[in-house]
């Protein structure tokens, strides 16, 4: 017997695979994304910050990663990352 167990998501991989997608050249698809409240502070940053991300379900997205560091547009920039750590750590450190 074969039996096929399906994980779901952890906010902390979401978050860096959604991460290191943006920072990277082409376009990722990336599966298996916990939905929850981290995750959603991470893709609205992201966007904020001009990558852009396209929802192909709750759990699927495109992101056009920008080939390098993300470029912070002029001007002063608030993003709102709730109490989301595991969005904030990296993302500062990238930016």
């Amino acid at each position: 017997v074969l039996t096929i167990h399906f994980l779901p998501g952890s906010k902390s991989l979401s978050n860096r695979i959604l991460l290191l997608s943006a920072l990277s050249s082409g376009t990722t698809r990336v599966t298996n994304l916990l939905a929850s409240d981290d995750t959603s502070y991470m893709l609205s940053a992201l966007r904020q910050l001009g990558v852009r991300l396209r929802m192909l379900s709750d759990t699927e997205c495109e992101v056009e990663g920008v080939g390098g560091p993300i470029p912070v547009p002029d001007g002063v920039q608030l993003l709102n990352l709730g109490n989301a750590g595991t969005a904030m750590r990296p993302l500062a450190a990238a930016l």
